[in-house]
């Protein structure tokens, strides 16, 4: 989707857009976008499994069947488009700070876990910040 829009992409722009749209889909669906939970590390929000399966190379078109199944769906493939159009012009440190801003998910997250790494950010966390979120 990025890539055919002409958007340049690195792993951790890639983790802040999948963040977005994890956390706009469960606060408006009630739903999990994907079935990895977002965890707390040091950058910010970060899927990691999904991390270590994007690298360099994959970044520039993912033509994974699976994926392919995924934005099949008329309103996951609506979400995605709009959350690109809409935050892909920031850059990877603007949405990495973005992340940290007091009262975020990962914020009140690394509070909680005394800033322990890898902790999961939980789902009411995530659902009460995206909930005022428009895209």
């Amino acid at each position: 989707m990025a890539y055919k829009k002409g958007i340049v992409l690195n792993v951790t722009k890639v983790q802040k857009l999948l963040f977005i749209a994890y956390g706009y889909f469960l606060a408006k669906y009630n739903q999990h976008l994907m079935n990895e939970p977002p965890r707390a590390w040091p950058f910010g929000p970060v899927f990691p499994k999904t991390r270590k399966q994007v690298n360099y190379s994959k970044i520039i078109e993912v033509e994974d069947p699976a994926l392919q199944e995924i934005t099949s769906d008329p309103i996951v493939s609506d979400t995605l488009n709009r959350i690109i159009d809409k935050y892909s012009k920031f850059s990877a440190s603007q949405l990495s700070d973005w992340s940290h801003m007091p009262g975020s998910p990962w914020d009140k997250t690394t509070k909680e876990a005394s800033f322990t790494w890898d902790y999961p950010i939980p789902d009411e966390y995530i659902k009460e910040y995206f909930s005022n979120i428009e895209i």
